[in-house]
């Protein structure tokens, strides 16, 4: 059978774009021979944070992309909990606003030389001799491999049966200007306010700095991981934002939701990679766009691998991924995620709040970093001495 395209991405995200500039610049696939299909047009609205760690910057740095759009450094972070407060102070990423970072990284495949078409959504998949078809609402087309890059309510799961491992996180996002109130963010530093979770909620609630029509302001949003339902999230924001000064009545409130990946997460099926959101993010934050930059970079790898040897299975990306750095810390984030949140993690985010290892580790974790065990350690023997002392 002849192919219209070697690998057929759906999803123009980060994942997306990241999965085909990697396999272009770095695995040398011909350009003309990988296709992306974005429902939206860009630049698209997302709702998000817009936190990409450097660890994201350095994957895409690796390949000789650079951060284009505007942005706003994140040179620090402080932690709420409890009575508590706590400030570490060291370079983690930056801030961008999702529809010019998205639309940046799919010009970059464009300019590339990557067959991109937005505003073209995928309808449907299913197997056949030697590869997949793809159908959307004006075509069908012909692809030997599929990368999912569709995020968490991916279209090509959904038509392939694939059921989700664990419930959804939930967020709510809003910005606003920067008002006298607001000095940490004006100085770069991200706030991560755990006391929403005394209220039941699974997550924080943030204040990030960001630009709004290119002027200093507040990208604020709540996160609940979703291990316990609840229907009161938005009201659990309302309240975080008037202790802010913020009526939710007068800001327009952004709903979204996340996927993580936990235990079970299926990454790859027969000449098929799930990248980014599609197999799963980080369930502790409810952030991921680092990490689909980095599983892109690892998916393409593994696409270009199967094209030359004729290994379908993509065993192979699923096994690094999961022994790699970014699948070593999702892991790490779901079971964190069970151990900080709830009625019983009260000690474990006190310990973030009080103690400047814990928000020292926990920076560098969060910028993808690597923990010394004896780093570990010491963090395990301060949680202890928490646990002890009530």
């Amino acid at each position: 059978m002849t192919f219209d395209f070697d690998v057929a991405i759906v999803g123009g995200g980060p994942a997306g774009s990241s999965t085909a500039l990697h396999l272009v610049g770095r695995e040398r696939i011909a350009a003309r021979r990988v296709v992306i299909l974005e429902r939206a047009k860009h630049p698209r609205d997302k709702p998000c944070a817009g936190a990409v760690s450097s660890w994201g910057l350095a994957a895409l740095d690796a390949i000789g992309v650079h951060l284009s759009v505007p942005h706003v450094p994140m040179r620090g972070l402080r932690v709420f909990a409890g009575d508590a407060c706590g400030t570490h102070v060291s370079p983690l990423g930056v801030v961008v606003r999702r529809a010019e970072f998205d639309a940046s990284l799919w010009k970059e495949a464009s300019d590339a030389g990557v067959v991109v078409q937005d505003g073209e959504a995928v309808t449907g998949v299913e197997r056949c001799a030697g590869g997949w078809k793809v159908s959307t609402a004006v075509r069908t087309l012909s692809a030997r491999f599929l990368a999912a890059c569709d995020g968490s309510g991916s279209v090509v799961r959904k038509a392939l049966g694939h059921r989700e491992p664990a419930r959804k996180g939930h967020l709510y996002v809003a910005e606003t200007p920067a008002s006298p109130g607001d000095e940490a963010t004006r100085e770069g530093l991200c706030d991560f306010d755990l006391r929403v979770a005394d209220e039941g909620i699974d997550g924080y609630y943030w204040d990030f700095p960001t630009l709004v029509d290119g002027k200093p302001g507040v990208n604020r949003g709540i996160y609940h991981a979703n291990l316990h339902p609840r229907s009161d999230v938005k009201a659990s924001f309302a309240r975080a934002l008037s202790r802010r000064g913020v009526d939710i009545d007068r800001v327009r409130i952004k709903p979204f939701s996340t996927r993580p990946l936990v235990g079970g997460t299926r990454l790859a099926f027969e000449r098929l990679a799930l990248v980014g959101e599609a197999a799963g993010i980080d369930r502790v934050t409810g952030e991921g766009i680092a990490q689909a930059i980095v599983m892109g970079a690892l998916a393409s790898k593994h696409l270009a691998r199967a094209l030359r040897t004729g290994d379908v299975s993509l065993e192979s990306y699923r096994r690094e991924v999961m022994r790699a750095r970014v699948g070593r810390h999702l892991r790490q984030s779901a079971w964190l995620a069970e151990h900080v949140y709830g009625s019983r993690g009260a000690s474990w985010r006190a310990l973030f709040a009080r103690e400047p290892l814990a928000r020292e580790l926990g920076a560098r974790w969060y910028s993808g970093s690597s923990l010394a065990w004896t780093e570990k350690a010491r963090l395990a023997t301060k949680l202890a001495l928490a646990l002890a002392s009530g």
